[in-house]
């Protein structure tokens, strides 16, 4: 075996001692860079979870929040539509009562003495609707003994529109409050002027009118 000389082998010693002392040195210093940078990496790694973790979080609570508004505006929808449906039956019902009043009103109407001038000027205008020319006349069982000459209103009526008008009396009496349906024989045409008749028709319009109401609100 091969011995070195003991000063060559002393300052082997300081040579491995300092190149030791240096790897040391250096392995300290990596290990901290290491650490720092670990450190840093978890640093970032906690930093970009704990975002990711609110992104969630605030994503939940925001859904959650948009699930509460939307149900929240579907409730108060319903309640709104429940409400106008409830004011419009109410306001239906109102309409009714004011419809039954008016026709108990025109029961009286129909036992005055205007009344049957008020005929007459609704004979005269279902025969100008008519065209004229001969025209049955149908009235109620009472109206038809109220000896309305019709002859006469058939005169007035031929030098108004300048041709013949011929007036004749239905045999059987129409079943109605009051009014008259008058018919041309030679058109065969025929028109409601009954009370009933004209009653009903602005009846239609205030339900078109509601119903106009309830599109337009939902």
């Amino acid at each position: 075996m091969k011995v070195l000389p003991m000063p060559l082998a002393g300052d082997l010693d300081k040579l491995v001692n300092a190149i030791m002392s240096k790897a040391e040195e250096e392995a300290k210093s990596v290990i901290a860079r290491a650490k720092e940078k670990a450190e840093d990496i978890i640093k970032k790694a906690v930093e970009e979870a704990k975002r990711e973790a609110e992104k969630k979080a605030s994503e939940i609570v925001r859904k959650k929040r948009s699930e509460v508004l939307d149900k929240k505006k579907s409730e108060v929808a319903t309640i709104r539509v429940e409400a106008f449906r409830k004011v419009l039956h109410h306001k239906e019902e109102l309409i009714k009562r004011v419809f039954e009043e008016a026709k108990k009103k025109l029961q009286e109407v129909v036992k005055t003495k205007e009344y049957e001038q008020r005929l007459i000027e609704m004979l005269k205008e279902a025969v100008r609707v008519l065209g004229g020319g001969v025209i049955e006349i149908k009235l109620n069982e009472r109206d038809m003994n109220l000896g309305l000459n019709l002859t006469v209103i058939a005169g007035e009526l031929s030098r108004e529109l300048g041709k013949p008008v011929e007036l004749r009396l239905a045999s059987e009496p129409g079943n109605f409050m009051g009014g008259l349906v008058a018919k041309s024989l030679e058109a065969r045409i025929e028109v409601d002027y009954t009370i009933e008749g004209i009653v009903e028709r602005k009846w239609e319009r205030l339900r078109s009118e509601i119903a106009k109401l309830l599109f337009s609100e939902t």
